[in-house]
Parts: C-alpha cells; structure tokens; sequence
C-alpha cells in the first residue's frame, strides 16, 4: 500500500505536490500525492473554475452593493482593493453587483489590463463629471503599462512571502495611493477607499452553495482518483449554464497546474478595460449564487 498525501490549494500548492511527488519517484519511495483546487483567485490552469471562487465573489458583489448605495447618498469617489495578483477574476466578480444602468462600481480595473496613471484619472474624472461620483473596484495586481505593478512601484522594499510574492494585502498602501492621487490631481474633496484584505476569503456570514458542494465534492473525487492513479489534480469541465449549469469532474496531471496561472480571457473584459461584459457575467452567475436585490429612494417606483 502506498503513502498517499493531498494539497489543497492553488498553483503554489499544485506545484508542491508535483515537486514530492517528483522526488518520491526519482528515489523510489512509495507515494502518492493529489491536489484538491481551492483558491478565490480562481486563476488554476484546465479546470473552468476553482472552489472558493464563488463564495469569495458573493462576498465581493454584495459588499460593492452596500458600497454603492453608500456612494449614491454622500457621492464622491469610492476605491475598493480586491485581491488579485496576476487575475482579475475575483475583482470581475464586482460587475454583478450592477443592477441598474448607474451602479457602481462604474470602474473595474484588473491585472489582466494595464493602466497607465493619466488614463485612471481620465476615466475616473469622466465618470464623477456623467454621474457626481463614481465606485471603483481594483485588483491589488494592478500594473502600469512596463509591467511592473503600481504596489511594487510604490514599494521599494516590499515584503515578500514564502514563495517570493510581493506582499499585496497587507497595508492599504495602494489604496491610499489612488486616493491620494484623485484628490491632488482631480481636486475632489471627498474620496475614501477600502481594502478587503483577508476577509473576502473567510467571510462566513456568505456562502455560495453551489461553491460549497463543489468544494466537497473535489474532495470526495481526489479520494477515489487516489484509489486509481498515481498523483494528479482535480479539475472540472462546465457542462452547461444558467438553469442547465452543471459541471463534470476529471484529473489533470500535476504538471498541468503546478506553478502556472490562468488569465481572465479577453473575451470576459470590456473593449476598454475598465469593466467587465456579458460573457464574464454568465460565467460568474451559477458560480457565486442567488444575490439581495437593493432598492434606494430614487428608484421606488411609484403609487
């Protein structure tokens, strides 16, 4: 009988699965190692989505909600920081919190998309001039046009993690720093910013359910693959969407997923990189769940 171990998380996890399980092969020690995906990144390579994702995502669009209703009654501009160091799907999870034309966030910038400083303050003042404010949601890994992201730029000896991350969630350094450069540049008074940091990954008050049997069941499924092959990871294939969503379940090898990063595709960004289109929206959906419906005073319809 073989020892067998599991890694549940995303791509650094997969790839410290793949490097023992590489090392019990080359010294013949009997092993097997699987990896179950688990991160609200949701940026794994060959599974359509990861767990963790969705509820993440949930506590993403309800918070941009609240956020914009708060906006709507003392206007200004609204900066929230998501996580998000190479993809923007978490932050892309902000769009569903639109449910009219002038929702916020009216902005959404993710790594995926460059964005040069002078093109931020244009389109951030274009939007406060339309709609006498304006909400804003941004990736922690969001970079200027050389590549380099604007938390590294500001941070000259930035602290790294066991990895050789750069520390992105730790301070609200970025987010001070787009506030900062609103009010100096765009003279306007009133501008705050937030940044989720943790709790948009450990937020118990919401859980997206379909995000919940699906994170059980890629470990039900690492079990039995265990029981059949050597090492691997669990992946899912989307089968359907909207009422027909529904997803299959098959492994992919270590290699597959170890270290890499999935991109938000082109397809799921606006034409002019600041917002999210369709496309995201019906891949989100069934993965984050049923969302409160919001209503202020403008908006009452009448009697």
């Amino acid at each position: 009988m073989r020892n067998t171990a599991s890694g549940i998380g995303g791509n650094d996890s997969a790839n410290t699965c793949y490097l023992i399980n590489e090392m019990a092969m080359k010294t013949g020690y009997n092993f097997k190692a699987f990896h179950i995906p688990k991160t609200v990144d949701n940026d794994l390579l060959v599974t359509d989505h990861c767990p963790g994702f969705g509820t993440a995502g949930k506590f993403v669009a309800c918070a941009l909600m609240g956020d914009d209703l708060d906006n709507r009654a003392l206007s200004g501009v609204k900066i929230d920081v998501i996580m998000g160091r190479h993809a923007g799907f978490l932050t892309g999870a902000a769009a569903l919190a639109k449910q009219r034309d002038d929702d916020g966030p009216h902005l959404i910038y993710i790594p995926e998309r460059p964005i040069p400083m002078d093109k931020f303050l244009a389109e951030v003042d274009a939007c406060y001039t339309k709609y006498g404010r304006c909400v804003i949601a941004v990736s922690e890994g969001i970079g200027d046009v050389d590549g380099v992201t604007w938390a590294e730029k500001m941070t000259e000896n930035a602290e790294r993690d066991a990895h050789g991350n750069v520390q992105l969630s730790g301070s609200g350094a970025l987010a001070d720093f787009l506030s900062g450069q609103i009010k100096s540049n765009l003279k306007i008074k009133r501008v705050r910013a937030d940044t989720f940091g943790y709790l948009q990954r450990s937020f118990a008050g919401l859980q997206s359910e379909t995000d919940a049997e699906e994170a059980a069941e890629c470990g039900r499924q690492a079990v039995r693959m265990s029981l059949k092959y050597d090492n691997g990871s669990v992946a899912m294939k989307r089968t359907g969407n909207g009422a027909d969503y529904g997803v299959e379940y098959f492994r992919t090898d270590l290699a597959n997923v170890a270290e890499h990063t999935k991109s938000v595709p082109d397809e799921f960004i606006n034409a002019d990189g600041n917002g999210m289109t369709e496309a995201f929206l019906e891949y989100a959906r069934p993965l984050v769940g049923t969302l409160p419906k919001t209503e202020f005073l403008g908006n009452l319809p009448t009697v």
